[in-house]
């Protein structure tokens, strides 16, 4: 009591919540405001006890909404900026391992199928994050389709490789998503401190750098952070600023491959091949394909390749060569965008260029993504009279039932298995297959990446329709190629 008088001393009434037993047993939480009143001569205690449980659950429930994703329920970047500064404060030689993990080509996803799917996506990938993950460790969404778990007083880097290694593998497994099956990798990047910094800013940035290099090393894996990858990082910075800046200045030229007939022995069209005219140097798709994937250059990049191509067609045409075909490469960016078939229609009705003469080659990769949505699409734009390629055919998914259910035209037979078939029976077996096979199926065949007389006997007398590579002809600027179409020289 004494110690309450003291308390209010220079005050009337003193206020604090405090926990009282109720009847059950059970603590309940409690605001009480006690008054000193006088009456007469004596001082005496008003005390004013109210329950407030309502008000704590709902204060309990802004907070976890503060600190929580809504969508999945798993804490948010509030949270792990509050953690890590709490973690670091209690012992700052404390390590602390974060994954970074980045969905590999969600945003496909989205466009393809739409955002409700795609939530439903994060939400079974935030379920399997928690599963898999061992206790202690803390699973967040950080934005968008990026997920980071934090692993606390880790001993070893070799922990967060475990981690990560069984993250991926539970990634692998077929996603059951508005009745399509789709299959998603994700490329995860990872940051220890204190060797990876000792604030989150630094740490996840680290982790970002590692992510990204995951991603260049083929995605569906896991890097370390590694000083080394500042400098790549500032490089590849400063390549996707100069690769904005080349489309809107229209830096890209398209070089033309001929594409040989073999039973005629003449050239019946071409595949067209971008290239980035850099100051001067000519930088291949290698170089730079992949940054535009990731930012998603590769859409307007991809528009201007159909289009300019389609226009340099029918010019072609125009000259007097309408037997002539052109072959784009589609993305899976592209494949995958909504608008595919609106867009192709409308390039070429604006070129003027026949649908018989445009042919799109895709690889079996995207094709296979979502088979559903795919045989889809495919129908869509067999009906605009377009033909339709398989590119690399061999090196990707094993099944063969989409070539009976997808309207495919032309199969073309991956260089990996054209290079050695003159030293490699294999090589030569599983190319006499393929084009077995296609032509049981009524399909052509073209054989890329052929480079000797040997090869191209061979595809010859195996009844191969059409071959490209090196030993026809590289791939040649738009003038070079027409001057190729009026040589009278062809290798025999």
């Amino acid at each position: 009591m004494e110690e309450m008088l003291k308390g209010m001393e220079n005050n009337h009434s003193l206020h604090f919540e405090d926990r009282m037993a109720a009847v059950d047993g059970r603590e309940i939480p409690v605001d009480i405001n006690f008054r000193l009143i006088q009456i007469g001569e004596k001082q005496k205690f008003l005390a004013l006890c109210r329950d407030i449980r309502d008000r704590k659950k709902s204060e309990e429930a802004i907070k976890h909404m503060a600190f929580h994703d809504a969508l999945t329920g798993l804490p948010n970047r509030w949270y792990i900026e509050s953690f890590i500064k709490e973690y670091f404060q209690r012992a700052a030689q404390r390590k602390l391992g974060i994954l970074l993990l980045d969905l590999d080509h969600f945003k496909v996803i989205n466009d393809s199928m739409g955002h409700h799917a795609g939530d439903k996506l994060l939400k079974e990938v935030a379920a399997r994050l928690h599963a898999v993950c061992s206790q202690g460790n803390i699973v967040a969404r950080f934005g968008g389709d990026e997920f980071v778990v934090l692993m606390p007083d880790v001993e070893a880097d070799e922990e967060t490789f475990v981690a990560s290694e069984k993250i991926i593998q539970i990634m692998k497994q077929p996603f059951q998503i508005n009745g399509s099956k789709i299959m998603m990798t994700t490329s995860i990047g990872i940051s220890i401190s204190p060797r990876g910094g000792c604030e989150m800013n630094m740490l996840l940035r680290n982790a970002d750098l590692a992510m990204y290099k995951s991603k260049e090393n083929g995605r569906n894996g896991y890097r370390l952070y590694e000083p080394s990858m500042d400098a790549k990082a500032v490089e590849r910075m400063t390549k996707e600023i100069k690769l904005r800046q080349a489309l809107e200045t229209r830096s890209f030229v398209l070089h033309y491959q001929p594409k040989l007939n073999l039973q005629s022995n003449e050239i019946y069209g071409f595949e067209a091949l971008v290239r980035w005219n850099r100051e001067g140097k000519i930088l291949y798709p290698g170089e730079f394909i992949t940054i535009a994937e990731e930012t998603g250059l590769i859409v307007p990049l991809g528009e201007w390749v159909l289009r300019e191509a389609c226009r340099q067609c029918r010019e072609w045409h125009n000259l007097g060569y309408e037997h002539l075909s052109i072959s784009v490469n589609l993305s899976p960016h592209q494949f995958r965008k909504q608008n595919l078939e609106k867009l192709i229609a409308g390039i070429l009705e604006e070129t003027g260029l026949p649908p018989y003469a445009l042919e799109l080659e895709l690889t079996e990769g995207t094709v296979m993504h979502n088979p559903e949505r795919a045989a889809e699409v495919l129908s869509n734009l067999k009906s605009l009279g377009v033909t339709i390629a398989i590119d690399d055919f061999g090196t990707g998914f094993s099944s063969l039932s989409y070539l009976k259910h997808f309207p495919i035209d032309v199969l073309k037979i991956d260089r990996s298995f054209i290079m050695n078939l003159e030293r490699d029976n294999t090589d030569a077996s599983i190319a006499s297959a393929i084009i077995n096979l296609a032509h049981s199926l009524r399909l052509k065949v073209v054989a890329e990446g052929v480079e000797t007389r040997e090869q191209m006997k061979f595809l010859g007398t195996s009844t191969c329709n059409y071959t490209q590579g090196y030993f026809i002809s590289k791939p040649l600027e738009a003038d070079k190629a027409f001057s190729f179409i009026e040589s009278s020289f062809l290798p025999v």
